[in-house]
């Protein structure tokens, strides 16, 4: 049976304006789970409330399965192939059940969550680095700057900090120490490794004073390709007139159902 809502199907015009929809949801989202990560723990201490890591996750679990669901929504506005559609959904959710199930605040539920977390994140570092590349042959295209490219701009530099994230992430479960300092598996590890990731693209001394050489250079590649990737889309945008208001509005005459795709 065919289930309608997998696949999407409209003009240019109606594509364009799903893409700046789902760019800005995914941006929001981004900025909601930084913030959680970063101060919602604190902040909650800081007023006196009880149970605050259960809080944390709760919340932390809730909002990454919406950041999930909006990756693979944003996913199809690039690709109309079921197979790629249908089975990134199963991925997805396959995800974000281990991963509720290894941060579960009430009661842990892998006895050794260790090698579910490298699954994880391992996973997560693939797929957020196949729609950061769909998504910057999206924004490079065309020949005016809209609105969609440029959320879609903040969207991919915040998920570059992610990717390095999990990567970061990986690197802690697999070879505990190395950023100088004993972090546990789990929510903290993560924490850790955003944490240093958006250090890293911000230019701010992250803190580890001992991290490995492995993770020194992964964060000299990561300063490296957020810079090239800002230099360029400068220029790309400076080097493009502006969309005119009234022609983003204008429905344009296609029978296409997706544009500049390689997965037709």
């Amino acid at each position: 049976m065919e289930l309608r809502f997998l696949r999407r199907q409209m003009t240019s015009a109606a594509l364009q304006r799903e893409k700046l929809k789902d760019y800005r949801n995914i941006v929001t989202i981004q900025v909601t789970v930084i913030t959680i990560l970063m101060t919602l723990e604190d902040l909650l201490a800081g007023i006196g409330f009880v149970d605050i890591q259960k809080w944390v996750y709760t919340l932390f679990i809730a909002f990454a399965g919406f950041y999930l669901l909006l990756l693979w929504d944003m996913m199809r506005n690039f690709t109309s192939n079921m197979i790629v559609v249908r089975g990134s959904l199963a991925w997805l959710l396959v995800l974000f059940v281990l991963g509720a199930m290894g941060e579960n605040p009430f009661q842990r539920l892998l006895p050794n969550p260790r090698p579910y977390y490298i699954f994880i994140h391992t996973s997560l570092t693939i797929i957020q680095g196949f729609i950061i590349t769909l998504s910057i042959r999206d924004i490079f295209s065309g020949a005016r700057v809209t609105s969609d490219k440029l959320w879609g701009s903040a969207c991919v530099y915040l998920m570059i900090g992610f990717v390095f994230g999990d990567i970061f992430d990986l690197l802690n479960l697999l070879s505990p120490g190395c950023f100088g300092v004993d972090i546990p598996v789990g929510f903290a590890s993560y924490l850790g490794g955003v944490y240093y990731s958006y250090a890293t693209l911000g230019g701010v001394d992250s803190g580890y004073e001992n991290v490995s050489r492995l993770v020194r250079n992964i964060s000299v590649i990561e300063s490296l390709f957020g810079n090239l990737y800002l230099v360029f889309l400068i220029g790309r945008i400076l080097g493009l007139p502006a969309n005119a208001s009234a022609e983003e509005h204008t429905p344009q005459k296609s029978d296409s159902t997706k544009a500049n795709t390689p997965y037709e």
